[in-house]
């Protein structure tokens, strides 16, 4: 018995695509774009030079007032800066824990025993919110595992709809691995572009 082909079901629902390996090729696609600028922001982090102190005086009988450093999002540029490249590879590194899981990319640092697991879901628009939930929970265990082995570990699902709408979650993971600016603006276009032409 023929169904009716809707748009939803041919982008994201069709076994047929599947088991083609359309949707694997599509997720590729955008996953190279968003790899592509997380490691330029990365580079970039390494290579800027540090704020200079500066001295700040204070009128006799006046105290000394606090000022936070301006957020980065979550990763701190000085540890952001020592992530090593994204490793796209079959195993997660085993020095940091073992598992049969392979997120779509690894970010680790030895020198601050940090590690950012970024897995990626080219899902229908209206099923962006579960996705995220359902890899967030598929890892959690291996967050835990990374963080009982002295790491200090994030987990971020990120989702790029399959027409080409981003997630909440894309311009944050972005944000937090130093994409900023009209690097921020560029990366934004240009994966949600991949994802539409995939």
């Amino acid at each position: 018995m023929q169904k009716r082909g809707t748009l939803e079901h041919i982008l994201s629902s069709c076994s047929k695509a599947l088991g083609e390996g359309r949707y694997r090729w599509r997720h590729d696609q955008v996953l190279k774009v968003l790899a592509d600028f997380i490691c330029t922001a990365i580079q970039h982090s390494k290579t800027q030079v540090a704020p200079k102190q500066s001295i700040t005086f204070i009128r006799a009988g006046q105290k000394e007032q606090y000022h936070r450093p301006s957020s980065t999002g979550g990763l701190h540029r000085h540890h952001r800066s020592r992530l090593a490249a994204p490793i796209r590879q079959l195993k997660f590194p085993g020095y940091i824990t073992a598992t049969s899981l392979r997120p779509d990319m690894v970010l680790p640092s030895e020198s601050t025993k940090q590690v950012v697991i970024l897995e990626l879901t080219v899902p229908w628009e209206d099923r962006i919110e579960e996705a995220h939930e359902c890899k967030r929970a598929k890892y959690a265990e291996l967050s835990s595992e990374c963080r009982n082995n002295g790491w200090k570990a994030r987990c971020e699902p990120v989702e790029v709809g399959c027409r080409g709408f981003a997630g909440r979650s894309l311009l944050r993971t972005l944000k937090l691995l130093g994409v900023k600016g009209l690097q921020l603006k560029k990366a934004t276009t240009n994966i949600l572009e991949a994802a539409e032409r995939a």
